[in-house]
């Protein structure tokens, strides 16, 4: 078995590129760059199948066909989008799809059963356990808590309290996703 060097080295220069700078670039450097990437791909393959392309005749055939499909097609989403937005005369109230989709999931939200009703004879047994380990812990926090919080001077408490910050919910960034 040959190792290929030169592969392997694109593959680690892709690899170090693809991990330590494309996730600092932003939207719009990524955008170009995919859109140069294709590009350049798509000429490639030309130059290297033009052969293949020029002998390939079977598809000249249905050029006379192109316009009448377009047409078709227009004519089909126009009809449609005029059928959907009046429907019936009027204009419905969930004319969108998007409507549509938030009234489906709506509904399906208002139809789950309670969380309550979701537990089996294992999950009980386990929650059970768990409550039962945790209740006598919890009170032993709380009093530790609170005795640490004694001991310190009052500016200390308030520094403290500030500082206690909700975990991001993103790992990396310091603020929740709801800010983002």
């Amino acid at each position: 078995m040959e190792l290929f060097i030169p592969g392997l080295i694109v593959f680690i220069v892709a690899a170090i590129f693809i991990f330590l700078i494309l996730p600092r670039l932003g939207t719009t450097v990524l955008v170009v760059a995919c859109i140069i990437a294709l590009l350049a791909a798509g000429i490639n393959h030309y130059s290297m199948f033009y052969s293949e392309y020029s002998l390939s005749t079977w598809q000249n055939g249905l050029f006379t066909y192109a316009p009448w499909i377009i047409l078709l097609l227009a004519f089909f989403f126009i009809i449609a989008a005029i059928i959907f937005i009046f429907k019936g005369g009027e204009i419905s109230s969930l004319s969108t799809p998007m409507a549509l989709l938030q009234s489906n999931v709506q509904s399906s939200v208002e139809n789950m059963p309670a969380a309550s009703s979701a537990t089996n004879p294992l999950t009980a047994a386990i929650n059970s356990g768990i409550n039962a380990v945790a209740s006598p812990v919890a009170p032993v926090n709380n009093a530790l808590r609170v005795a640490n919080n004694a001991s310190r001077p009052p500016n200390a408490q308030r520094v403290n309290n500030s500082a206690k910050a909700k975990s991001p919910n993103i790992p990396g960034a310091g603020f929740p996703a709801s800010q983002l």
